[in-house]
């Protein structure tokens, strides 16, 4: 159990999380991954058999048949987020298997903004119902106390509340700016190479969604 520990906290720290970092933006050969990290291809192989192993990543094969295309690719298997805590009250570590109900109370913490990160969980809490019917959700951006947000959901009609949404933070007060698109819209958008869909997809970090949407059309897979 130690060495499997061992093993699990060495990917964050050498070229295997390079493999998982390029991993997550798409899936990739063996020679794509030695390309993309700068390593040899030896040295790629042993890192994935070893990611394999440990059940991060996958293997998909390929039916290419001619000469120099690839015969495997290799993808993320599970989404997951290791929690450290060192604390006064409490001090530990865990490897947790992420979904949609998880998802939305860890990768907020990635923005590095302490106060939005905080309201954007909050948020997720007190609409809870609504928010996990979307396609997608969102973080734009933030100016001085609006913080901007972008729900992709084809009942559009049943997010009203978010319009001149407020929400508290200590003694600070928050507005939360929410852009609101249906699926069609927004793909519809990209299609005719609207600057406003194309700048906001650009600058969205993705907090959560459904099927990938938002994360398939930012690889360009439309």
């Amino acid at each position: 159990m130690f060495n499997c520990i061992v093993e699990i906290e060495s990917i964050f720290f050498d070229s295997k999380w390079q493999i998982l970092t390029e991993l997550s933006h798409a899936a990739l050969s063996p020679t794509e991954l030695a390309k993309k990290t700068g390593t040899s291809l030896p040295n790629i192989s042993t890192q994935i058999r070893l990611l394999e192993a440990l059940d991060f990543i996958e293997k998909e094969k390929l039916s290419n048949t001619l000469k120099g295309q690839p015969r495997k690719r290799y993808s993320l298997k599970k989404d997951f987020a290791y929690l450290i805590i060192g604390a006064r009250s409490a001090i530990g570590k865990k490897m947790l298997r992420l979904d949609n109900e998880t998802m939305p109370f860890f990768t907020p913490w990635l923005i590095n903004d302490n106060a939005v990160s905080f309201l954007l969980i909050k948020l997720f809490l007190e609409f809870e119902h609504q928010m996990k019917e979307a396609i997608s959700f969102g973080y734009l951006g933030r100016q001085e106390e609006e913080i901007e947000i972008l729900i992709i959901h084809d009942n559009p009609e049943t997010l009203e509340m978010f319009h001149n949404k407020h929400m508290q933070r200590g003694d600070k007060n928050y507005r939360i700016n929410a852009h609101i698109h249906t699926s069609e819209a927004f793909h519809n958008g990209l299609m005719a190479n609207d600057p406003y869909f194309v700048n906001t997809l650009k600058k969205v970090f993705v907090i959560n969604e459904k099927g990938g949407f938002l994360s398939i059309h930012k690889k360009g897979k439309k």
